[in-house]
């Protein structure tokens, strides 16, 4: 990397003299021709034309004195110009190359796996756009490490868990200081299944963020399509003691997506919605259609998300309320989970939510 920062250098330097050597060459040719052209002129002038054995034995002596003057002058001067350039060029060139090597230092650094490197941005040109252009990237891969750093940690913090419960179970089960009873194994069971549905959902999201999900987009009816949701989760809402309800009539409102995907990201919103909602509370599933996009909105009466939260709410493994979220069963990704399945299928997600009022996360598709 250096000898080829060394080799631009020297190639700048060389073309900085190809011109310079070229332009004094053509200073030197013009600037002789036309003085001794002049000269000439002048000195026929001063002789009137006519011109003596001795005063043209003298013209000629001076002539070529005169010429040899403007060579030596010319020459002298050249090389003079020549010296110069190479002083001027040489720094000229070292100042150009100057961030080319300090962008080949960072980006060694950067491959070596120091992603906090910076470069100087302080010219406006294209070396400048091309220091920006590296720190832009730094930054990027910066990010994308810290979030690769907090995603390990925050997988292991999740499968540590459960993992720590069942071991803690198979240890007292062995010593004999926790009874080998039904309810026993039901914890070791709740926690297994725990264990599970992390793994599913961490598959699911490596799938969704690689692309690598099929997708079989068809024209779906919502008022079927919710109905059918909501029957699936009543259950479990019942059991909570929240309800869940449809409004509006929804008839005529189709949306074109992968059904199964949509089906997901409608039971990802509403088993977060519900473990966010207290006993008492509800939770309201609607659709509309408006200025050519189909809009679906899960709505519940839970506490609300601060509005520092909010941006983040789709981050993998962030939790608004970290006090309770692990405890309830959540995953931490089931979100995450939602916003790629609905930006697969060309919609976009967005939430909405005032603390103690609640949360709307809405979900907008073209229509069909």
């Amino acid at each position: 990397m250096i000898k080829q920062g060394l080799q631009l250098r020297w190639k700048l330097l060389a073309t900085f003299l190809l011109v310079i050597a070229v332009g004094i060459g053509v200073i030197i040719i013009i600037t002789r021709q036309l003085t001794l052209s002049s000269y000439s002129e002048h000195l026929r002038n001063m002789t009137g034309g006519g011109m003596g054995g001795m005063m043209s034995s003298m013209s000629t002596d001076l002539d070529r004195a005169f010429r040899q003057a403007l060579n030596y002058a010319l020459l002298w001067g050249g090389l003079a110009a020549v010296a110069a350039a190479v002083v001027v060029s040489f720094f000229i060139s070292r100042r150009i190359t100057r961030p080319v090597h300090e962008m080949a230092a960072a980006t060694r650094q950067i491959a070596a796996g120091d992603f906090s490197r910076r470069v100087k941005e302080g010219s406006s040109d294209e070396l400048g756009n091309l220091a920006q252009s590296l720190n832009r990237m730094a930054e990027s891969l910066e990010q994308s490490e810290q979030q690769r750093r907090d995603l390990m940690a925050n997988i292991a913090h999740e499968l540590r868990t459960p993992l720590s419960s069942i071991s803690g179970y198979m240890e007292g089960l062995a010593d004999g200081v926790v009874p080998a009873e039904k309810e026993t194994y039901d914890l070791v069971r709740q926690e297994a299944g725990r264990l599970n549905r992390l793994v599913d959902d961490l598959q699911q999201l490596s799938r969704a963020e690689s692309g690598e999900e099929q997708l079989n987009p068809v024209s779906i009816p919502l008022a079927g399509f919710l109905e059918r949701v909501r029957r699936k989760m009543e259950p479990r809402f019942v059991a909570k003691g929240v309800s869940l309800t449809i409004d509006g009539e929804n008839e005529g409102v189709t949306v074109t997506a992968d059904e199964d995907k949509l089906d997901q990201v409608m039971i990802n919103l509403l088993d977060n919605a519900l473990r966010h909602t207290d006993g008492g509370g509800g939770v309201t599933l609607s659709a509309d259609r408006y200025e050519g996009r189909v809009f679906l909105v899960v709505a519940d009466s839970g506490g609300g998300i601060p509005a520092a939260d909010l941006p983040h709410i789709f981050d993998r493994f962030y939790r608004a309320d970290k006090s309770r979220s692990r405890d309830s069963g959540g995953s931490g990704i089931g979100l995450t989970i939602a916003r790629s399945y609905v930006e697969a299928m060309g919609g976009g997600i967005s939430a909405a939510s005032t603390p103690g009022t609640g949360t709307r996360i809405t979900l907008s598709f073209p229509a069909s």
